[in-house]
């Protein structure tokens, strides 16, 4: 007779064993997964890293066409030209002789609107040494309707700033707007100057303090004039 004990132990055996195959079975399938998700993580990265590739393979290829272009043969702007030499002053006293000081004058020269109700008194046009050339200052002189004086100045090349004469200092008070750019704002003992530079030039008003409350509204009837376009600009 068999040993009662026998079939027990062959039982445990079998279900050792079957566990064994399931822990198996298991961890495979544990690490079929794994590998899975490595292979799919990998690829992503492959796939980042290959578009980032791509584009800076087009930055390249975009900046390397770019400097391949020719380049626009558009003229210079006016104040990158020095004047090569010196011309003769120009005076004037009456506001019919402006257009003589515009014709020859290397940029737009700032005055006031006809209907202003500011009344024309003097100009000048002139030249002045600059670096490796010569720059133009035209100065109008004007007075509002109560005979108050005040200077407008335009002066080429737009980095003339030399040509500010006088002892002026900062205010924290800001200039307006003149001809689409900021203006800067200085004062001394007696008078308000603001100044402001753009494409064409630099662009100066002198007026008395008694103005300073009325800068905005003078600039606001200031214009460029240019007789090469027989307009206002």
């Amino acid at each position: 007779m068999f040993d009662r004990h026998f079939r027990p132990r062959y039982n445990n055996e079998a279900e050792t064993l079957s566990v064994s195959r399931m822990r198996f079975f298991h961890n495979a399938a544990k690490g079929f997964e794994l590998m899975e998700h490595k292979r799919k993580s990998t690829g992503l990265l492959l796939k980042i890293i290959g578009g980032a590739v791509s584009v800076i393979l087009l930055a390249a290829v975009s900046f390397s066409l770019i400097l391949a272009q020719p380049q626009s043969d558009a003229e210079p702007k006016a104040e990158q030209r020095l004047l090569p030499a010196a011309s003769e002053p120009q005076e004037i006293r009456n506001e019919s002789e402006f257009r003589s000081i515009v014709e020859s004058f290397p940029i737009p020269v700032m005055s006031f609107l006809s209907g202003s109700g500011m009344t024309f008194v003097s100009g000048r046009s002139e030249s002045f040494q600059h670096q490796d050339g010569y720059g133009r200052i035209a100065t109008l002189y004007w007075q509002t309707s109560d005979a108050v004086p005040l200077i407008l100045q335009s002066i080429f090349p737009s980095d003339a700033l030399r040509q500010l004469s006088g002892n002026y200092h900062f205010v924290q008070t800001a200039g307006p707007m003149l001809f689409g750019s900021s203006s800067v704002r200085m004062e001394d003992s007696d008078t308000v100057r603001i100044h402001a530079s753009n494409d064409y030039g630099l662009y100066v008003v002198i007026v008395p303090k008694s103005l300073s409350n009325q800068i905005s509204s003078l600039c606001r009837s200031l214009q460029l004039f240019s007789v090469r376009e027989q307009s206002s600009q």
